[in-house]
């Protein structure tokens, strides 16, 4: 897994924009091959502008985001992957000032198999199934919620179309999902530059997990489907063999009516229904 192509689709976690990871290195099918990197460590911190995960607002304040992950190569079986995501606020401003502290208010937890299957030269499709905690150490009343996620992405030569489902059971009931495609272009020697488009979705369990009863009406239901849309430009730069530092900015709106209307009807800062976002790190691979 490099850090230069860690991916912000907030696939994630319970995580924010960046939360999934996406790696591009290919599995060799001999686990016992000469020079082979039969195991994997990464890790970033960040500074980010605001917290945006499920399609929804979380935090306006400025944050910092630690990753850590440990990937191994089963050579045919596949790779496993284990990792951990926190996130720690660094203003004492805005509603959820009053519901955590600053330092790792929330950490998440996964576990994750992918399968790699090379259709052609250049082609390659990624399969993956996982299993997360999120976990909110740092909020008053906060809960553990687990879900299982399944995902598929596929490398070509031109664009990477991508999904990713989150299935949570407990203690919420919701099915949501993740749909985009990005593009990564070599601007010079250690210079990438990539381009990330993709939607949020979600049931009407999801809408209302998040916005409570519709029209503050017990029993109405919202129209599930696309929620929200988000535009990231990012630029990764190795310094050196392993270390690297990257940038983004990007665009969150809010597409769904019954979502633009509930976020409107929240009186509070991050009931917001357009965001401007953005943060800088740096991130290490062994």
């Amino acid at each position: 897994m490099k850090s230069c192509v860690l991916c912000l689709v907030a696939f994630a976690a319970g995580a924010a924009v960046a939360e999934d990871v996406i790696a591009e290195e290919a599995a060799a099918a001999d686990f016992s091959a000469p020079g082979r990197k039969w195991l994997s460590l990464s890790a970033y911190a960040d500074v980010e502008t605001a917290y945006i995960c499920r399609g929804y607002i979380w935090d306006t304040r400025p944050y910092s985001a630690q990753y850590a992950a440990g990937e191994v190569d089963l050579g045919v079986l596949g790779k496993a992957e284990a990792s951990v995501w926190t996130q720690s606020a660094m203003s004492g401003n805005g509603t959820s000032a009053k519901m955590s502290r600053y330092a790792y208010a929330e950490a998440d937890y996964l576990l994750r198999y992918y399968y790699d299957i090379d259709i052609s030269d250049g082609w390659r499709l990624r399969n993956g199934v996982g299993r997360q905690w999120v976990t909110n150490p740092g909020y008053v009343g906060g809960r553990t919620l687990c879900d299982w996620q399944a995902l598929q992405i596929l490398n070509t030569p031109w664009i990477t179309p991508y999904w990713r489902l989150r299935v949570i059971r407990r203690p919420i009931d919701e099915t949501y999902w993740v749909v985009g495609m990005k593009r990564t272009f070599e601007l010079c020697d250690g210079l990438k530059f990539t381009a990330d488009f993709f939607g949020d979705l979600g049931d009407n369990r999801h809408y209302m997990n998040l916005y409570g009863p519709k029209g503050g009406k017990p029993g109405a239901s919202y129209h599930g489907g696309l929620q929200a849309l988000n535009l990231v430009f990012r630029l990764d730069y190795r310094l050196a063999e392993h270390i690297g530092i990257f940038a983004f900015a990007g665009q969150f709106c809010l597409v769904s009516d019954d979502a633009r209307d509930a976020a409107k009807a929240m009186k509070i800062p991050e009931a917001r229904r357009d965001l401007t976002f953005g943060g800088v790190g740096i991130a290490v691979d062994f």
